[in-house]
């Protein structure tokens, strides 16, 4: 019977290109638009990822808002 302490973290893959630009944006803190799979839109900056949510700031006060990656139909940068 396997535990808790016998999983092992998984890590994000740095050598795919998605992971790089994202973590390009994150640098950069790019306003992003992200578009979710029932048609509604956030804005923001991403402020981290790791394997199951992005963190989205939508304003240079507010809270992060946690988004589950699978929920994101597009991302996109915005000028």
């Amino acid at each position: 019977m396997a535990t808790a302490f016998d999983r092992t973290a998984a890590n994000l893959d740095t050598s795919m290109p998605g992971v790089r630009q994202l973590q390009a944006w994150i640098r950069s803190k790019q306003v992003l638009g992200l578009q979710l799979n029932g048609g509604s839109q956030l804005e923001g900056s991403l402020l981290w990822q790791d394997l199951e949510f992005y963190a989205i700031r939508q304003g240079p006060d507010a809270a992060p808002v946690l988004v589950r990656r699978d929920c994101v139909a597009v991302l996109r940068p915005l000028d």
